[in-house]
């Protein structure tokens, strides 16, 4: 259910890629500036991939104060991403009246707010996850839950998605680079 999920979100994605592609060759078109605020989100969205991954790590090997410090911070870099968002589409915004034909604006707002959404369902998936690992903080606690078949299945699909979504936004920000570049 999982790759089909992901299957559907890809397609919706490259849809909307296309189209503002076939878009941009249409007069009206405005080149705009990346906002800076992106820039940095595509970093933080690629440490919370890396601390994630060290907490998938520590986890299969039993260093559950580890797990549960990088899960924290996968958590924490999630939220400043989603922050980062909001202050892009700020930046967004304050160009927006000086933008005769909104058309490369409505697309960067349907693609980046689209990606807002599938982040949030990460991060309730992730913070679900969290709770469970501070609520099972002695050893064996910790032990006893990552032996059970169920909760290895949940931490291995909370990393696939988490993994695609910021592989996702690195492609959608190169993407918007060059729908936003001029295009002589």
């Amino acid at each position: 259910m999982m790759w089909l999920g992901l299957a559907g979100s890809s397609l919706l994605f490259l849809s909307l890629v296309i189209i503002s592609f076939f878009r941009k060759e249409s007069i009206g078109w405005e080149e705009l500036s990346m906002p800076g605020a992106f820039w940095l989100s595509s970093l933080l969205i690629f440490s919370s991939s890396v601390t994630l991954f060290e907490a998938v790590l520590a986890f299969k090997t039993e260093r559950f104060k580890h797990y549960r410090v990088c899960l924290a911070l996968t958590f924490v870099l999630g939220v400043i991403f989603i922050t980062t968002q909001a202050i892009g589409w700020l930046e967004l915004f304050e160009l927006a009246d000086a933008v005769s034909d909104r058309s490369s604006l409505s697309f960067i707002y349907l693609i980046t707010g689209l990606h807002f959404l599938h982040i949030l369902g990460g991060l309730a998936f992730l913070g679900i996850l969290l709770t469970e690992a501070i609520r099972n903080n002695s050893y064996i606690d910790a032990f006893v839950y990552s032996v059970n078949g169920p909760n290895l299945i949940r931490i291995r699909l909370l990393s696939i998605y988490w993994h695609f979504i910021g592989a996702l936004w690195l492609v959608l920000f190169f993407v918007m680079l060059f729908l936003l570049l001029p295009s002589h």
